[in-house]
Order: C-alpha cells, then structure tokens, then sequence
C-alpha cells in the first residue's frame, strides 16, 4: 500500500512539475494590437494582421517603391483619435493606405518610404499615466522587430529627422486626408508645397489596393460570408420584431458573434417609405405589415469589408404591386452581374441598368417617358462602386477604367419612389435595392455574396417555414 501510494504522490508530483513548467514560459510583450504570440486564435507565426503576412507587407511597399519616382517620398500618417465627447473617443479606425503599407493598427505614428530611406517609422512614445489609461502601444521596438522598418524613431525625434529626408527627395506624396501639422509645418514640406511638389499619394496607394491578393480575398470571403449569415438571421428575425432599430440590433450582434471587430457603417434598415431614402440612418421606425424593409449591410473583418443589400416584406408575403417592382430591380442585378468580366467597366455596366430600368419603369407606368433626369429623380446612384479595405474603395480610380482579376465590385440596381411621387399611387413610398459582392476572375465572376436569398419565392418560403424567435449567432471559431 505504501508502495503504491509513494508512487501516486512521485506522479502527481511529477505532474505538478510539467504543469508549472508549461506555464512558466517567457512574458509575451504588448505590443498594443494583436500578435501571434497574444493572439494565436486569430494570427499565425508570420503574421503582422490576421491574415496578412509580414513578406506581403514587404511586397506592398516594394511595389509602392516601383512606381514612386526616383527621388519622390511616400509620408503616410495614422488616422487620428476622434472623439465623441470631450473624454470619450469613438471607436479607432486606422486608415486603410497607412494600414496597407505599414500593418499597424494604431494612432499617433508616421510612416516614410522612399528609395534612399527605405522604410521609417516615426512612433509615438507612451507616458506611464497613458499605459494605465489605455494601455500598451506598439513603439520603436515594435516598428522595427514586428512592422519590418529599416529605421524607426520616436516621434519626438520627427522634426530632426524627416527634414533631412525631405531635403533630398524632388517630390513628396502624402496622404492627404489624414495628414497632421506634425510634418506639414516643417520648413522643408512648406517649400515643396510652394513649390507644387507635394500630391496625393493615393494615386499610387489606390492603384496598387485596386486588385486584391490571394490573402486579401480570402479575408473578403469571410467578411461576405459573416455578413450573408447575419442579415439571414435577421430576416428571419424581422416577422418577430419589424422594428428598424431592432433589426440593426440584430445584424450587429451577428456580426460580431461570427468574428468581424465592427460595421462597415451604420447599417441601413428602412421600413415602407423609409426604403425611398437611399443612405437612411435613422432607423427608428415600427416596420408596418404589408410594407417591405430594406437593409443595407456590412461588416468589417480584421481591415476588409463587406456590403450587402435585401430588400423583403417581414411579414411574410410581397403584394403584387411590390413583386412588380422587386422582379424588375432582381433582373436588373442579374443581368448586371452577368457583364461582371475582365474588360468591362463599371460605367458601362451602369448605362446598361439605366437602359434596362428605364424600360422597365416605362412598362411598368412609373416613367411616361425614355429622359434620364426623369428616371434619376427615382436612382440617381450608380450601379456599383469598388471595395475592399474601405466600401467605397479605392476613389481615385474612375468607373471607367477596365476591370481585372481580383478587382471586387457592388451591383446595386434600384428603386427609390417617395411618398411625394407624381408617378402611379400604389407604387409611392416603395424603395426597392437588391446589392451584391462581385469578384472579377480570369474567367468572369464570382458573387462573394450569393448565399444570400433574393428570389421572391425563396425570400417568402424561408420567412413562412422559419420558426420565428428561435434563432442562435454561433460564434466563429
């Protein structure tokens, strides 16, 4: 017995041992975003942001490199913090041209690229009182070790250093739309302003975001995806509780249960006449029977975004009126996404919805004639935009411009008819906008968002046979 016993205690002992071993392992560092090493659920080693690997940062500023002119200077700023009230700040979103080439996710820091400089970093120094307030920022360790920077500094440092490194460049490009006096006051930016030698660098940036990588576009088919599945659930959701409000509620909680960190904005939920208001926000309306609600959604997913629309009755059933309507706007958007292919433009693609629309409404009665303001009082928008790191992505580039493989595009055909339309009564207060992600392949397209729903016979099906208030937002793994 004792025998026996000694070796239970030699065991436990023993495992007692490895077990304080396997926890005494060396402190990861904070580096203010995740890592993988505080993050291995959502990076891998290699890793700067999920997904995204330290060797495709490198290729993006080496490609930024390429087509920067022999001694032009690339001077990117991080988003600043906005605040909601005079302590409490909004939720931080980096921008994406500096999230692009840098991977960094946080305020306060200033990027530099150029040929004889190479990749610099100007970092912000965090006092003790910040580190207890907010916590762990990524410094001039971080730049260098994590983000891959040739030289890195504190940003106290910025106003000895950088205007040596503008002194010799003969252009400089810097984001203008989060550009801070911290550069733009230095002598030596003043003079190259002067001079006309500072431009945007999203001419560049825009270009080089335009056709997404494998990696990116495996991160924008999980961003639909989250996206397709929340709005589902809230579909179902919306004969339970047709309120705007509650069906925003909804398709945020979903979202964020199935992984992605925010909204890729405030999502549209427009009931009856609210629909006529294209970019509604409001979102404060009981949603009436025999009105339909149209929802305009997207998340965001470690930097990329989705944005997907349906338009459906929550009670269950389309009136013939609203079916008259919703078959020509789910027309439209098929024979739209059929153009999607390499060649094409988005320009072309909208005049061809016009065209169609035009038609339609013409035969329908809503239009008495073929003029095109008559026609975009009730659509004035177009019938897509790019995406990808930002929804309306990538503006410098025109609608003109022939589309590639792995360009990422929104077809979303409409139509928005307000109560104050002279046009035929039964159609007045009716908004109507079937929106879907399309990516562009060697071949033709693939609807990044096609698991959603948008046949009306399948729309009433799912809403009639759903059990209603029973639903469940799984977390993703």
């Amino acid at each position: 017995m004792k025998i026996v016993l000694g070796r239970l205690l030699q065991r436990t002992s023993l495992r007692q041992a490895i077990e304080r071993r396997a926890y005494s392992t060396k402190k990861i560092v904070d580096i203010g975003q995740p890592s993988p090493a505080s993050h291995p659920q959502l990076l891998k080693e290699g890793e700067i942001t999920p997904g995204i690997t330290s060797e495709e940062y490198t290729l993006r500023r080496n490609k930024l490199l390429e087509v920067l002119p022999e001694k032009g200077l690339a001077i990117f700023a991080a988003a600043p913090v906005k605040m909601m009230t005079d302590v409490v700040p909004y939720t931080y979103r980096q921008d994406a041209d500096y999230l692009y080439i840098t991977g960094c996710q946080q305020p306060g820091g200033v990027a530099v690229l150029g040929h004889e400089c190479g990749f610099c970093m100007f970092m912000p120094e965090a006092t003790s009182h910040d580190v207890i307030w907010q916590g762990q920022i990524a410094g001039v360790s971080a730049a260098l070790e994590v983000f891959k920077a040739d030289r890195a500094y504190p940003m106290s440092k910025l106003r000895q250093i950088l205007p040596d490194i503008m002194k010799g460049s003969s252009e400089l490009f810097h984001n203008v739309q989060t550009a801070v006096p911290t550069y733009m006051e230095l002598d030596a930016f003043q003079k190259a302003a002067y001079s006309g030698k500072v431009k945007d660098v999203s001419v560049f940036t825009h270009e080089l975001r335009l056709i997404k990588s494998p990696a990116e576009l495996k991160l924008m088919r999980e961003s639909a995806s989250i996206a397709c599945q929340a709005l589902l659930q809230t579909m179902f959701h919306s004969k339970t509780h047709p309120y705007e409000g509650r069906l925003s509620a909804t398709v945020e909680y979903e979202c964020k249960m199935k992984g992605a960190q925010r909204m890729a904005f405030n999502p549209v939920v427009g009931g009856g006449p609210n629909a006529s208001v294209i970019h509604y926000s409001r979102n404060d309306q009981k949603i009436k029977n025999g009105d339909l609600v149209l929802m305009d959604v997207g998340c965001e997913l470690h930097g990329y975004v989705s944005d997907i629309t349906r338009t459906w009755p929550p009670y269950g059933s389309f009136s013939s009126t609203q079916e008259e309507l919703y078959d020509l706007i789910l027309q439209t958007n098929k024979d739209c996404v059929e153009l999607c292919k390499p060649g094409a433009s988005i320009r072309e693609i909208h005049n061809f919805s016009v065209e169609m629309l035009i038609k339609g409404l013409n035969e329908i009665g809503i239009l008495k004639d073929s003029r095109s303001s008559s026609y975009h009082q009730l659509n004035p928008t177009s019938i897509g935009h790019y995406l990808g790191m930002d929804v309306h992505d990538c503006s410098i580039v025109g609608y003109d411009r022939p589309l590639k493989p792995g360009v990422v595009i929104t077809i979303e055909p409409g139509i928005y008819i307000p109560l104050s339309s002279n046009g035929p009564e039964r159609y007045r207060g009716i908004g109507i906008r079937i929106e879907d992600e399309v990516l562009i392949t060697d071949t033709g397209y693939e609807v990044l968002t096609g698991s959603m729903p948008k046949e009306v016979k399948h729309i009433e099906s799912l809403l009639n046979n759903f059990p209603h208030g029973k639903y469940n937002a799984e977390p993703q793994q």
